[in-house]
């Protein structure tokens, strides 16, 4: 009898230890989109650096004022050797936004300096220009990082076609937490290279368009490393400071695809991400 009763107590607390454990596990739904929002905040600030140094590089010292330039009237612009001596590459060309933010046409804050190492003109197939963001702020928030831009000259579109790679990039936020993000693009440039700032105003900036293809990998600002690959090339119009349509994975490491849609043309901040069949509406930075 005593043994019996030994079996029962044995078998009754097995059997709550084993309930206890089922309701101990707590259903964890995947639903992060850190690392989507991580990763979209540093392409546009990393576009936004192609777009300032591009409308530089375009000049050539045509303009006679700062002034001239969309990215604000305190950015002092400076080259050496000056654009006159076209036989001496590589030119170093610092685009110098001063020590206070200074608001652009679009309403962007900027200061710190844009170091750029040029070894032909902009649009001559084989041009490498290298940028080096020194103290440099967008918004109050620090980017650092290499980025290179490699002009492979005319595609089979007969479009200008660009290898644009991000080295050791970091955005640090206000709260001081940061992400870092390497990249390799390419950007093929579809319609606008007719004209620019200095032919037609702001207009002649505004018809830029570029097709981005390529993959990208980071660690968010949680510190959970991704990966991300563009599955449908990212329409980038140049004044809108979103990627206004295609589609990107996102895998961070041990967890479930997050598929980022930019949806189909509107110049918003929306996009969708999909993650294990749930779709969730999210604001890009």
């Amino acid at each position: 009898m005593r043994n019996l009763r030994l079996v029962t107590v044995l078998f009754i607390s097995l059997f709550l230890m084993i309930n206890g454990c089922k309701k101990d596990k707590t259903v964890v739904v995947d639903s992060s989109t850190t690392s989507a929002k991580d990763n979209s905040t540093a392409e546009n600030f990393f576009g936004d650096i192609k777009r300032v140094v591009e409308e530089a590089v375009n000049d050539e010292g045509q303009s006679s004022k700062s002034s001239a330039y969309s990215f604000g009237n305190c950015a002092t612009v400076s080259i050496n050797p000056a654009w006159i001596d076209t036989l001496t590459w590589p030119k170093v060309l610092t685009i110098d936004f001063g020590t206070t933010n200074c608001t652009d046409v679009y309403g962007i804050n900027r200061r710190g300096k844009l170091v750029v190492t040029i070894t032909g003109r902009y649009v001559n197939s084989g041009s490498v220009l290298t940028v080096q963001p020194q103290n440099y702020f967008v918004n109050d928030i620090k980017v650092e990082g290499t980025k290179t831009l490699t002009n492979n000259g005319l595609n089979a579109n007969n479009n200008l076609q660009f290898t644009v790679q991000v080295t050791n990039g970091k955005i640090t936020y206000t709260d001081q937490s940061f992400t870092t993000w390497s990249s390799t693009r390419y950007n093929e440039w579809v319609e606008g290279d007719t004209t620019n700032f200095f032919t037609h105003g702001l207009a002649g900036v505004c018809d830029d368009v570029y097709l981005i293809t390529g993959s990208a990998n980071g660690v968010n600002r949680n510190g959970l490393a991704y990966t991300v690959n563009i599955t449908s090339p990212l329409r980038k119009e140049i004044c809108c400071r979103w990627i206004v349509s295609g589609k990107l994975d996102v895998v961070p490491s041990g967890l479930a695809t997050r598929s980022v849609d930019f949806g189909t043309g509107a110049c918003d901040a929306n996009a969708t991400v999909t993650i294990n069949g749930n779709v969730y509406n999210v604001l890009m930075y």
